[in-house]
């Protein structure tokens, strides 16, 4: 209940100017039961029944993402109060755990802010990101009647499409990498091959050469058909320059 009791001091006391708004508007005060956990702040009771099924969605996120869900259903963030700042600096003020997403509602204001923690994965930080989890939670708010927790559980289901889309595009980068690192290595060792080959074909030509010149210079005949020894075959083989005869 800790964290629940700082998301509480974070909205009645840093916050103080929301709720002082309410007061002035008489609308401070109402007569339904706020729902206060670990995860959430609903000073309104907008959930209502559905708290239970937002709370088993926060924990199915947990589970299969590895991201915490931070939700915050207000009045209003206050006057003229920068809705984006104020998301920030509520999550901040939580020490929130790595990879923690916050849905932070005013009602009352109409407005909805996605903020992710700053020790979060690259993924879950880039602006595109925050961007699609923005709209699938507002898409809910627009409806006829505002469906507060549809826009909870829409954001999470976001955060795993996201989260399995980074995956898939991991694994695509990690799998080219590795194979251009075998076709460097391929291509290295036919360039290598390729190489000696040629050296080695030059060194036997040369001694073919050599062998020629002092037969000639002994007033000998150059026997090309002459038994080579162990060396040359050797020396020819890495040359390819030389095939078994069947």
């Amino acid at each position: 209940m800790l964290s629940a009791l700082l998301s509480l001091i974070v909205c009645l006391g840093l916050f103080a100017p929301a709720m002082a708004d309410d007061a002035d508007s008489g609308s401070g005060s109402s007569d339904q039961t706020g729902a206060f956990t670990d995860d959430i702040t609903d000073t309104q009771n907008l959930l209502g029944s559905d708290l239970g099924k937002v709370t088993d969605a926060i924990a199915e996120t947990k589970k299969e993402t590895g991201v915490s869900v931070k939700l915050m259903y207000l009045r209003t963030f206050g006057v003229k109060v920068d809705a984006d700042a104020w998301a920030k600096g509520a999550l901040k003020g939580m020490n929130p755990a790595k990879n923690t997403v916050m849905l932070a509602v005013a009602s009352d204001d109409g407005n909805l802010v996605v903020a992710v923690s700053s020790n979060s994965d690259e993924w879950l930080r880039r602006q595109s990101t925050v961007d699609d989890l923005s709209k699938a939670a507002g898409d809910q708010l627009l409806k006829d009647t505002p469906d507060w927790a549809g826009a909870a559980t829409a954001m999470m289901d976001e955060i795993m499409t996201v989260k399995k889309t980074s995956t898939s595009g991991s694994s695509v980068v990690v799998g080219v990498a590795v194979l251009a690192v075998v076709l460097a290595v391929l291509v290295a060792v036919i360039v290598a091959t390729i190489v000696i080959r040629r050296r080695m074909r030059r060194k036997v030509m040369r001694q073919i050469a050599k062998k020629r010149k002092d037969a000639e210079e002994a007033g000998e005949e150059f026997d090309e058909n002459r038994p080579l020894t162990r060396k040359e075959i050797r020396m020819r083989r890495k040359a390819g320059m030389w095939k078994k005869e069947s």
